[in-house]
């Protein structure tokens, strides 16, 4: 007997709002801040990420020089190479993707169903464009 301890659950592609919150995730990284989300991002959450007081203006100016304007949220104090160093707590606020588009057409042989000559005969007999043959 075999002993799972993990499922293993197919991965959905990523929707346009996640590949941004992972690009974002992976830019901010490199400019020094801390991304505390779980990714891929959930559909209603904002994207929060902690920056060190030393760090916090610079990271700042880059991302309102990308057009992001971060909401500041909370101060407090984050361990960094085994200091206890002070840091601020900022979320931004990714667009939301559109909903998905619905296709209503009828597809295959429901759509596409052929009368046959007795049915469209009697159909046209009924409106009266055509005479009842004698």
């Amino acid at each position: 007997m075999r002993l799972r301890l993990f499922t293993v659950h197919s991965m959905a592609p990523l929707t346009e709002r996640q590949q941004k919150a992972a690009a974002l995730t992976r830019w901010l990284q490199r400019l020094g801040a801390f991304v505390t989300n779980p990714m891929p991002l959930a559909a209603n959450q904002k994207l929060r990420f902690q920056v060190l007081h030393t760090d916090r203006n610079a990271v700042l100016a880059r991302l309102s020089e990308q057009g992001w304007s971060p909401i500041a949220c909370e101060v407090g104090q984050r361990f960094h190479r085994d200091q206890l160093l002070p840091c601020q707590t900022f979320e931004l606020d990714l667009p939301v993707d559109p909903p998905p588009v619905q296709d209503r057409n009828i597809y295959g042989e429901i759509a596409q169903r052929k009368q046959s000559d007795l049915e469209r005969q009697s159909v046209l007999r009924y409106l009266g464009m055509e005479q009842p043959k004698k």
